[in-house]
């Protein structure tokens, strides 16, 4: 009888154990963003481009914002937001709880800058990027180079530093997020901000926020600038990886 029930305390205990096991990653969709094709018309193509890129190393499971105010994102251990712009209360919610639990965030350029009715804002999610916004540029003489330290999300990228590919990016003011790239001029040296508002990839409790579009074609088909979305993909989500 004693060995009866030892059994049965077992099995439990690994039935809870596959009950509380996480899923490594998730690429949320936002159906909010897809209703503002004035602002992003570009996204439903862009997200698609993402996914199949994101397959060929990486697992990961599609949810949508829809299902992250359902609060799906417990089942994961990180989420990748690509130019998710436009969020509601109860999604951005969900994401500060998920990030409390000790979830991982990856977000990019736009995302969180608009509410629901499509009305432009501040960071909504600025406490988890570290950051507060200030505006858009398109500069065509600034933000032409990369410069950074040693971090893993820059494994086996030129060490000093990567040419950009385009002049757009957020700029922003960084607040508690730690500094890990930052914009210079096409000189190299010459820094395209005041200090303050210079950075352009932070980190910040458990997340990566990146000020220009990353997630987009034009960037994941560039061989520097695809390895660092793979080597961020990785740093946040080991178990994802391939």
């Amino acid at each position: 009888m004693k060995r009866f029930f030892c059994s049965m305390l077992i099995l439990l205990m690994l039935v809870s154990g596959v009950a509380l096991a996480k899923k490594p990653l998730a690429l949320v969709q936002s159906f909010k963003t897809m209703d503002k094709p004035v602002n992003y018309p570009n996204y439903p193509s862009d997200f698609e481009y993402l996914k199949n890129w994101l397959s060929e190393f990486a697992t990961f499971d599609i949810i949508t914002d829809l299902d992250v105010e359902d609060g799906a994102l417990k089942n994961y251990e990180a989420a990748i937001l690509p130019d998710n712009a436009v969020m509601g209360e109860d999604e951005i919610d969900a994401y500060f709880d998920f990030v409390d639990r000790g979830g991982k965030l990856f977000a990019c350029f736009s995302a969180s800058l608009r509410k629901e009715d499509g009305s432009l804002t501040s960071f909504q999610l600025a406490d988890l990027f570290g950051v507060t916004w200030e505006r858009w540029t398109n500069e065509k003489d600034k933000h032409k180079y990369i410069l950074f330290e040693s971090h893993k999300i820059f494994k086996d990228l030129p060490k000093d530093g990567i040419d950009n590919i385009s002049s757009s990016t957020q700029l922003v003011t960084l607040n508690q997020g730690e500094e890990l790239a930052t914009w210079t001029n096409a000189d190299k040296y010459t820094p395209s901000q005041a200090d303050e508002k210079n950075a352009c990839i932070i980190e910040n409790e458990g997340c990566i926020y990146v000020t220009f579009p990353i997630s987009t074609p034009l960037y994941l088909d560039d061989p520097n600038f695809g390895k660092l979305f793979i080597n961020i993909v990785e740093y946040l989500s080991p178990n994802a990886m391939k």
